[in-house]
Parts: structure tokens; C-alpha cells; sequence
């Protein structure tokens, strides 16, 4: 009879550690997919702005390319420079 007491508190606490190691994991997926659907929104409104003023940084990590957009910015387009005082990258 103990031995099955203790089997079920074990199975338990394994359930319970799953549980809370999924829950913590949830904030951590939705922070990444914000962050994807902001990179998203940022290609389509800055695309043409990259491919024009800061083509020779394509490729480069993603503050690189933003940095070159920022110093273009008397030259970004409508959609970009809104795009990006949305998001606080730009005054």
C-alpha cells in the first residue's frame, strides 16, 4: 500500500513539474511570435527602403539594417517611417 502511496505522489509531482514548466515556456513562445509578426510588419513596410538605400547591408543582422535605415530616414517612404515610429525606432 505504500509503495503505491508513493508511486502516486511521484506521478504527481512529475505531472505537476510538466505543468508548470509548460506554462512557463508559454510567455517565452508568445514573446517569439510577437517578435516574428514585428519583423514580418517591418519587411513589408521597409522592404523596398532596404532594397534601395541599404542594399549592400542585406543580409547583415537586423540592427545593422535598421541603423542604415534610420540615418536614411529623410529618404524612407510613407509605410516605412510609420512603420517605424510605431514601433519606437524612429523620431
Amino acid at each position: 500500500m505504500e509503495l503505491l502511496r508513493a508511486r502516486i505522489r511521484l506521478a504527481a509531482a512529475i505531472v505537476l513539474s510538466a505543468g508548470i514548466l509548460a506554462v512557463a515556456m508559454v510567455p517565452g513562445h508568445a514573446q517569439q511570435k510577437k517578435q516574428d509578426d514585428v519583423r514580418k510588419r517591418g519587411q513589408i513596410a521597409c522592404g523596398g527602403d532596404v532594397d534601395k538605400l541599404c542594399a549592400t547591408l542585406k543580409g547583415q543582422s537586423d540592427p545593422v539594417v535598421l541603423q542604415c535605415l534610420q540615418q536614411a530616414k529623410a529618404d524612407l517612404g510613407d509605410a516605412c517611417r510609420k512603420f517605424l515610429t510605431e514601433v519606437g525606432q524612429l523620431n
